[in-house]
C-alpha cells in the first residue's frame, strides 16, 4: 500500500495510481510519472505507454506503489 497525495517533483520515475481529470471525468489508471514542471503540471505515462497530461488541481490523488510481475 502507499501513501494518497499530490505528485511532486521527487516522483519523477515513479510508479503507482493516480485519480485525475476533470471534476465529472476522473480516470484512475497505473502507470510512471514522467515529468513535472514548475507549474506543477504533470505528465504521466500509463501502463500502455500513453502520455497524459494534467494540471496539478485536476490530481485527486497519487498512491505510490510497487511494479509487481507475476510470473506463472
Amino acid at each position: 500500500m502507499g501513501v494518497r497525495r499530490k505528485i511532486f517533483k521527487e516522483d519523477v520515475g515513479k510508479f503507482g495510481k493516480i485519480i485525475a481529470g476533470d471534476k465529472n471525468l476522473r480516470k484512475t489508471m497505473f502507470g510512471t510519472v514522467f515529468y513535472v514542471d514548475n507549474c506543477g503540471a504533470v505528465i504521466f505515462i500509463d501502463n500502455d505507454d500513453i502520455s497524459h497530461r494534467f494540471k496539478i488541481d485536476q490530481i485527486e490523488e497519487f498512491t505510490e506503489c510497487e511494479f509487481k510481475i507475476n510470473i506463472k
